[in-house]
C-alpha cells in the first residue's frame, strides 16, 4: 500500500505542475510575445541597419576622394583651393573648439543635420582624416596632418625660420586673414606617450607670439580624441615644473625643475628668481642663460647683438640660422637639444593653462560607415546615382586614352558618353528637388 500511496502522490504533483492559473497564462502570453518581438520587429531593424551600412559603403565608394599632402597647408597652392570648396562647408565660429566642434556634430547620432551638402563634405573630410592616419608612417603623418587642421582652420602652416631668428615651434597659423591669428602646435600621439617640446623654441616662440596653442590628437585605433591648451609668459614656468600635484617636479639634470637653473643658484632658487621679474623682455634675456636654453644658439645671438650693435654690417640672420637649423636637426634625431614634456594624466589637472578635450573624430573604415550610415536617410536615391556616374566617367575618360586597342578605347569613349547623359538626368532631379533650407549650426 505504501508504494501506491507514493505513486499516486507523485501524479497529484504533477497534475499541479501543468494547472493553468490567471498569472501562468499571462507569462505565456507575454512569451509569445517577446518572441514574436524579437523575430519580427528586432529582426526588421536589423535588415533596416544591414540595409543603411550596405548602401554607405556604395556610397562611400563612390565619394570624391581628396588625399591629404603638406600643400593642403598652403594657401596660395592649387591642392588647398580645391579643397578649400570642401572645407568652406564647415561653419562654426573662428575658433579651433568652434570648428572642430562643427565637423564633429556630423558623428553624434539623433543629430538634426539634414543639409545633402553638409552630409557629403563631412564625410569626405573624415575620409581624408583616415587617409592621413592610415596611409603615412609616424613621421609623415604628423606632417600631413598640419596640412589637414591648416585647411579647416583657414590657416598656413610653417616651417621656416621667422623674422626674428627662431625656428618656428608653431606648426601653423590658424585663422591668418583675421585680426586674431593664432599660433598651433600639433602633436599627433598615442594614448599614453608624454607631450614634448623643445624648451629652446618654447623661449622664443613664447617671446615671438606671447602665447603658444597646442593641439593634442591622440589615436586609439578607431577615433582620434583631440585637446588644447595654451602656454604663455606668465604660466609656462609653473607648466613645465609642477606635478599633477602641484609640487616641484624632480630631475634637477637638465629636465624638470633643471631646465630652468641659473649658474650659481639650485633649481628652486633660479624658478623664484625668474617668476619675480616683473618684465617679460628682462625675463626672456634671463631665460637664455638657463640650462634648458640651447648654450649653441645663445651664444650666436650674442655673439651677432653684439655685432650689429657694434655696426659690423653683415647678412643679420644667417649665421644664427645655421646654428639654429643645426640644433634643430639634432633635436630632430634625438641626438642633442633639451626638452620638457608633461605626461597625458597630469594635464587635465592644470587648469591654468586653458586645458580643453575638444572631443573626438572617427578615422576606421568601420567608424565612418556608420556615421555614414546613420545619414543614408536623408541622401536620395539620384546622389548615388550622380556620383557613381561621375566616378565611371573619369573612369572611362581614362580607358579611352590609354587603351591601345581602338576598339576597346572607342567601347569605353561610348560609355563615357551614356555617363554624361546620366550624369545630366540626376542632376536635373536633384536641382528640382533641392530647397533653401537655413544653415545649421
Amino acid at each position: 500500500m505504501s508504494d501506491l500511496r507514493n505513486i499516486l502522490k507523485e501524479e497529484y504533483k504533477k497534475k499541479e505542475e501543468v494547472v493553468v492559473t490567471p498569472q501562468s497564462l499571462i507569462e505565456m502570453i507575454e512569451g509569445v510575445l517577446d518572441q514574436i518581438y524579437d523575430e519580427v520587429v528586432v529582426g526588421e531593424k536589423q535588415q533596416i541597419q544591414e540595409m543603411a551600412t550596405s548602401r554607405a559603403k556604395e556610397f562611400l565608394l563612390v565619394l570624391p576622394k581628396f588625399t591629404p599632402t603638406e600643400a593642403w597647408g598652403d594657401p596660395n597652392s592649387m591642392e588647398r583651393q580645391q579643397v578649400n570648396r570642401i572645407f568652406g562647408v564647415m561653419g562654426g565660429t573662428r575658433t579651433i573648439e568652434g570648428k572642430l566642434q562643427f565637423l564633429q556634430r556630423i558623428v553624434v547620432e539623433n543629430t538634426r543635420i539634414s543639409s545633402p551638402r553638409r552630409i557629403i563634405a563631412s564625410l569626405i573630410l573624415l575620409e581624408s582624416l583616415s587617409a592621413v592616419i592610415n596611409s603615412f608612417n609616424a613621421a609623415s603623418a604628423g606632417f600631413v596632418f598640419e596640412g589637414f587642421l591648416a585647411a579647416l582652420l583657414q590657416g598656413e602652416q610653417e616651417a621656416e625660420i621667422s623674422a626674428k631668428g627662431n625656428l618656428p615651434i608653431q606648426d601653423l597659423i590658424a585663422f591668418v586673414e583675421t585680426d586674431n591669428p593664432t599660433p598651433i602646435s600639433l602633436k599627433l600621439l598615442n594614448q599614453k606617450t608624454n607631450i614634448e617640446g623643445s624648451f629652446t623654441n618654447l623661449i622664443d616662440g613664447l617671446d615671438e607670439f606671447g602665447k603658444m596653442v597646442y593641439i593634442v590628437a591622440r589615436k586609439d585605433g578607431e577615433a582620434i580624441a583631440i585637446e588644447e591648451f595654451t602656454f604663455n609668459q606668465e604660466n609656462f614656468i609653473d607648466a613645465l615644473v609642477l606635478n599633477a600635484r602641484g609640487k616641484m617636479k624632480g630631475k634637477e639634470g637638465g629636465a624638470g625643475i633643471g631646465l630652468f637653473q641659473l649658474e650659481g643658484m639650485t633649481p628652486e632658487e633660479s624658478i623664484e628668481h625668474l617668476k619675480s621679474i616683473p618684465s617679460w623682455p628682462e625675463r626672456y634675456e634671463t631665460l637664455q642663460m638657463t640650462r634648458g636654453y640651447s648654450d649653441r644658439v645663445r651664444l650666436k645671438r650674442t655673439a651677432q647683438k653684439d655685432q650689429e650693435e657694434g655696426g659690423v654690417d653683415l647678412d643679420p640672420q644667417t649665421t644664427l640660422e645655421e646654428v639654429i637649423r643645426k640644433e634643430w636637426t639634432l633635436l630632430s634625431e634625438s641626438k642633442g637639444g633639451t626638452q620638457w614634456a608633461i605626461s597625458p594624466k597630469q594635464l587635465p589637472t592644470f587648469t591654468f593653462v586653458d586645458y580643453k578635450e575638444l572631443g573626438s573624430l572617427p578615422y576606421s573604415a568601420a567608424e565612418i560607415e556608420k556615421v555614414a550610415a546613420m545619414h543614408m536617410d536623408k541622401l536620395n536615391g539620384e546622389l548615388l546615382t550622380l556620383f557613381s556616374a561621375t566616378k565611371d566617367l573619369s573612369e572611362n575618360i581614362n580607358k579611352y586614352f590609354t587603351f591601345e586597342k581602338r576598339e576597346r578605347a572607342i567601347g569605353s569613349g561610348e560609355k563615357a558618353i551614356e555617363n554624361t547623359v546620366e550624369i545630366q538626368r540626376s542632376l536635373e532631379v536633384q536641382m528640382s528637388s533641392d530647397e533653401e533650407t537655413p544653415e545649421e549650426a
